[in-house]
Formats: structure tokens, C-alpha cells, sequence
């Protein structure tokens, strides 16, 4: 169902002009829109994803981000293997996503005379970060910490970083989908991500957003939730360049 997504819904063209020129990519609906059919089968793949990314948070699975601490976030490996019992319809969205778009996206690269490295179309790298509002909750208790939005902004910053190790980052292109409840309000409840001196994309369930992971600086935001909506997810693929 993925490559069929990528391959007749997915505007690959617009998607790789928007790299080449700006860096990131917004496309919404990724799995669920198109015919009646295929938006029922898409609804029903997003929910068994999203509660997989739930359920690996209960059962320990994921863990803390200490380096966002007071944002009650959790991160884990997409790894498949021995693992893929833990999350299969996520691992094989992972390892779909890695066969179908890098292929189509290369192609579009090449007749845009990019100078972008081809993506590897067998590699990848595939993360989860789950937001569990009751843990940012206590985390504010615990710390004092304030809730105002000024006093959680967090520094913008290109995916593969500017230090030393940057230049052996293999990373080039970042895919990141978002997954909650269907039709919650992203503006009411947070999430998704800032483009530096552009604008903020929230955290929209079945929301994709293409970044080029050695250029194009952003921030992720925190999820803010609420009490009917107290976790939502982002299942992350890093596309890595092509080896000589």
C-alpha cells in the first residue's frame, strides 16, 4: 500500500523542486486520501500505527529524551529484525518507504540537474518519538518548569548538526509523519515543526514533512495535547546518500 502511495498519489515532481529550492517538502494525506477505498484502507493503517507507536510506549519499548525533559517525549529505533513483533505495520512502512521514494525522487533530482546526492534505495534510518502529555505534566511539576510556549521554544538547527561529525553524517533527506488522533486540532494541541525564517507546520495526523537533513535548519515543536488527546507520535525515516 505504500508504494502504491508513493508511486500514484505522492507528487514526486513538486516534491523535488521544493527541495531544490527550499529545502522541505509539506504534503498532507500521505496514506489516507485519494479514493473512497483507498482513504478507508489509509484511516485503518494510520490508526494501527498510531496505536503501535502507543503501545510500545507502554510497554517500555521507547526511552525518555532527556534532552527534552520537560517535554515528555520518547524515542526509540525502528529496527525490524527480532524487533519487528514490537511495531510490524511501522517497520514496514519504514522499509517501503526506503524501497519506493528515494528511486522516484533520484529520477526527479537528476532532470532538475540537482546537485543533491542520490539516496541509497536499500538504507535507511527509522525513529519513533512519542508524546505522553501527562509525563510533560509531571515533568513541570517536578521541575517548576513554566508551560508557556516563550519558555519551551527550542533552538532552530539543520538535522546533521554543524559540528565535526557533520561532514561524516551520511544523512541527506529526512521524511517525518505524524500520527494522532484523526481531525484533532494541530494549532490546539501542538507538534509539528518550524521552517527557520519561514513558518510552522503543526503536527497534522498523516502530515508528511520532507527535509533536506543537511540544509534546511527547523525546529521540531512539543506537543502540547490535552485530556482527551494526551499522546500523539512521529514516525521519522532518515534517507542516507548513495555509496560509491
Amino acid at each position: 500500500f505504500v508504494r502504491k502511495r508513493v508511486e500514484e498519489y505522492f507528487p514526486i515532481g513538486d516534491a523535488a523542486k521544493a527541495l531544490v529550492e527550499k529545502g522541505y517538502f509539506v504534503y498532507d494525506g500521505f496514506l489516507s486520501s485519494g479514493s473512497d477505498e483507498d482513504v478507508a484502507f489509509g484511516n485503518s493503517l494510520v490508526a494501527e500505527m498510531t496505536e503501535e507507536s502507543f503501545s510500545m510506549l507502554a510497554n517500555d519499548k521507547l526511552e525518555r529524551d532527556i534532552t527534552r525533559l520537560v517535554d515528555g517525549e520518547y524515542v526509540g529505533g525502528i529496527v525490524g529484525g527480532e524487533r519487528y513483533a514490537d511495531c510490524p505495520r511501522l517497520t514496514e512502512y519504514v522499509v517501503s518507504l526506503t524501497r519506493h521514494l528515494p528511486p522516484l525522487l533520484n529520477n526527479e533530482l537528476v532532470n532538475l540537474q540537482s546537485t543533491m546526492p542520490k539516496l541509497d534505495t536499500t538504507a535507511s534510518m527509522g525513529t519513533l518519538r512519542v508524546y505522553d502529555r501527562n509525563t510533560r505534566l509531571g515533568a513541570e511539576s517536578l521541575l517548576s518548569a513554566p508551560s508557556s510556549e516563550d519558555a519551551i521554544k527550542r533552538p532552530f538547527g539543520v538535522i546533521c548538526g554543524d559540528g565535526e561529525d557533520a561532514e561524516t553524517d551520511s544523512r541527506r533527506l529526512t521524511a517525518m509523519l505524524f500520527l494522532s488522533v484523526k481531525d484533532s486540532d494541530a494549532n490546539e494541541l501542538g507538534g509539528g515543526v518550524t521552517v527557520e525564517n519561514e513558518v510552522k507546520y503543526g503536527g497534522v495526523c498523516d502530515r508528511m514533512i520532507l527535509l533536506r537533513s543537511d540544509l534546511c535548519s527547523h525546529r521540531q515543536e512539543p506537543w502540547k495535547g490535552n485530556a482527551e488527546d494526551d499522546k500523539a507520535s512521529c514516525v521519522t525515516v532518515h534517507f542516507v546518500k548513495e555509496t560509491v
